[in-house]
């Protein structure tokens, strides 16, 4: 195997395994992974991001963004369409269970998983990527959150108000103001001096293993087993399916590399564990999507090594 693929897969694999290790022979306290995932959250990630867009002339490289932001979210609307049918005729499902099913189906943990691998393999620009692909995972929580609205019976129809709040606090989290400082200043050609660069950086390339150490702590795989079935067919929509279609779409429309391998890692990683937290706010689907949470997250560390193989294998140039 070509020393590009070993150093692609290798170190996300590794994080995930020590991780795991550590919480099984009780080093680390699983639920001590929150304040990790805090950690990654509201301080790494968003040094990382600033840092990256201030690497890059954004007004250059837009255009990329953009075809990523486009064909990723065209990709997840595509899962998300065709796991919702199947939930709805095959498994006779109403409209707020196959929304969640179909989500649980389509929604990718680009924040915590798919970000710091793209950070790992696409030095410069793997982070803005990264912020985009949560972006778009806001917008596909914000569409459940509008479907519960609209279908709950002890709301009043659809609270635009809710939604607009729920948007605003997205917004206001630490990594997207993050990106909105790192276009700011980009676009004014700012640089940051040497020191407090290589310090950014510091903080920033903690944000993988961090992040996945975290993950591999919290990887439960007793957790999935009442939900066999529907852990399967999610896997089967999440970790093959959206990949392959992403692969073809990116052909299709012949995307650029770098823009091309970020929609392919981000439709390969599993399903959010935000839409875990959605669907037990609102208590729908709840142990359900905490099943295929579990279970993708576990199936992906073989699944995302083929990808990475096979991203690295075709896209040498830029693949490190």
């Amino acid at each position: 195997m070509p020393h590009s693929i070993i150093s692609a897969i290798f170190p996300v694999i590794a994080y995930l395994c020590i991780g795991y290790i550590a919480k099984r022979t009780k080093k680390f306290d699983p639920a001590n992974s929150g304040i990790l995932i805090g950690y990654a959250l509201n301080i790494s990630i968003p040094c990382m991001i600033v840092l990256d867009m201030t690497r890059q002339d954004m007004f250059k490289d837009f255009s990329q963004y953009f075809q990523f932001f486009g064909g990723y979210l065209l990709v997840s609307f595509i899962v998300f369409l065709i796991s919702y049918v199947y939930g709805r005729v095959v498994k006779r499902q109403n409209l707020l269970i196959g929304s969640y099913f179909a989500a649980a189906a389509s929604y990718s943990n680009t924040c915590m998983i798919a970000l710091p691998i793209l950070a790992i393999m696409l030095p410069i620009g793997g982070a803005t990527y990264g912020v985009i692909g949560v972006i778009v995972l806001i917008i596909g929580l914000q569409t459940t959150s509008i479907i519960y609205e609209y279908t709950s019976k002890e709301e009043s129809g659809l609270s635009v108000r809710k939604v607009l709040g729920s948007i605003w606090k997205a917004m206001k989290a630490n990594y997207f103001i993050a990106m909105i400082l790192g276009l700011i200043l980009s676009f004014l050609g700012f640089q940051f001096p040497s020191v407090l660069g290589a310090s950014l950086n510091a903080v920033g390339i903690t944000t993988a293993p961090v992040a996945l150490f975290a993950i591999g702590a919290q990887l439960n795989f007793t957790l999935f087993r009442n939900h066999i079935r529907i852990v399967s067919e999610c896997t089967f929509f999440k970790l093959f399916l959206m990949p392959v279609l992403a692969w073809f779409v990116c052909d299709l429309v012949k995307l650029p590399p770098a823009p091309a391998v970020a929609v392919i890692l981000c439709s390969a990683v599993p399903t959010a564990k935000c839409q875990y937290a959605v669907a037990r706010s609102h208590d729908v689907y709840v142990e359900e999507t905490e099943s295929i949470v579990a279970g993708t997250t576990i199936l992906s560390m073989i699944t995302l090594t083929i990808v990475i193989a096979l991203l690295a294998a075709e896209f040498p140039a830029i693949v490190t």
